[in-house]
């Protein structure tokens, strides 16, 4: 994988009135291909530097998709305003999840850019936690 961008996720999860914060901050890829935007990158394990997910984050037609493979894999698709259903694979195993997106926004072009959504996670109908996911993707200047 090329490590042309500086790639900074920020994920905030709200369950219960609990908030959670999880930040990335890594190196990788970006191409963008007749309105496609495709970007990969690496997120590696606090405890386990050895271990790590890839994850690929693709944006077309206002539809956002999110495939992670590694311990933890997951296939999520975001789109403002509707609801599907996706696999979350856990080592306790595999569930489909419902997500509902609230907004979804992005401004990328080949030297970077953002991507912002809202959506909530839904468990047999019943909502589960509240989610907004911020990902930052500038070019490195070698």
């Amino acid at each position: 994988m090329n490590e042309r961008y500086r790639i900074t996720v920020i994920g905030k999860q709200t369950v219960d009135g609990e908030q959670d914060k999880i930040e990335v901050f890594t190196s990788g890829d970006m191409e963008i291909t007749d309105g496609k935007a495709v970007i990969t990158y690496p997120e590696y394990a606090e405890n386990n530097p050895n271990s790590h997910t890839d994850t690929t984050v693709t944006l077309e037609g206002g539809v956002l998709s999110i495939d992670r493979k590694g311990e933890m894999s997951s296939h999520l698709l975001l789109e403002k305003g509707k609801r599907h259903e996706c696999l979350y694979s856990t080592p306790m195993g595999q569930m489909f999840i419902g997500i509902f997106t609230d907004s979804l926004s992005s401004e990328l072009d080949e030297h970077g850019g953002e991507i912002r959504a809202s959506y909530q996670l839904d468990f047999n109908r019943s909502v589960i936690s509240y989610n907004e996911f911020y990902i930052s993707i500038k070019e490195i200047n070698l």
